[in-house]
């Protein structure tokens, strides 16, 4: 069994704290919109600075609905 898709599946902090799904950050009622988005985006460069040969990352695109979600909530 190949663990290359849990690779990312988990974002860990500095400060030890993790999030288990990017939805996890967008509806984290401790962090503000700036630090969410901060997470968001240093998690997607992770994922997208490992992204698998054929282009087609899962998690990539979980984050990407994310931020777009969290960009939603702002309007």
């Amino acid at each position: 069994m190949s663990t290359e898709a849990l690779k990312h599946a988990r974002f860990d902090r500095e400060d030890g704290t993790s999030f288990d799904t990017p939805m996890a950050v967008v509806e984290d009622g401790f962090l503000d919109d700036h630090e969410k988005r901060s997470i968001l985006g240093e998690w997607k460069r992770r994922v997208d600075a490992e992204n698998r040969a054929d282009g087609i990352d899962p998690m990539s695109q979980t984050l990407d609905h994310a931020i777009e979600k969290l960009a939603g909530l702002r309007t």
